[in-house]
């Protein structure tokens, strides 16, 4: 997984993981399941990831949780919530690009992020899927 983050003030994050995690097809939708880490700040969190044709649903599970929808120009909003407070997030799809079988592929989403409203951050996530091999 690869994450690049601009913030209005031109400040920019990257992030770049591996993780393991379980990878199927279910009545024609594609799943993403895997436990997060201390590189992502959210060890405690499980985070399922379903993929249908034209959307995607993040759902947080455990010491924070959030489900959040990404559709191509249409903002959907979520509620984040922390052990510390919750937030009111909207997210915005621009790209969606979903290449998927049964043996992995890859998907890449270009999405602006919306606390109350206001954009707080540029936003590309790129996920590429593949059988882990042994050393």
């Amino acid at each position: 997984m690869k994450g690049i983050q601009v913030y209005p003030d031109g400040r920019e994050d990257k992030q770049d993981s591996q993780v393991m995690g379980s990878f199927y097809k279910r009545q024609g939708d594609y799943y993403i399941v895997y436990q997060e880490s201390e590189v992502t700040g959210m060890v405690g969190v499980s985070t399922a990831l379903r993929v249908e044709k034209n959307k995607l649903t993040l759902n947080r599970m455990g010491a924070a949780e959030q489900r959040q929808i990404f559709e191509k120009d249409v903002l959907h909003h979520s509620t984040y919530v922390t052990p510390f407070a919750s937030f009111y997030l909207g997210a915005l799809a621009e790209e969606m690009e979903i290449s998927l079988t049964e043996l992995g592929g890859h998907i890449t989403l270009k999405y602006k992020l919306f606390a109350d409203d206001k954009k707080i951050s540029q936003n590309t996530l790129m996920i590429l899927i593949k059988e882990d091999t042994p050393q």
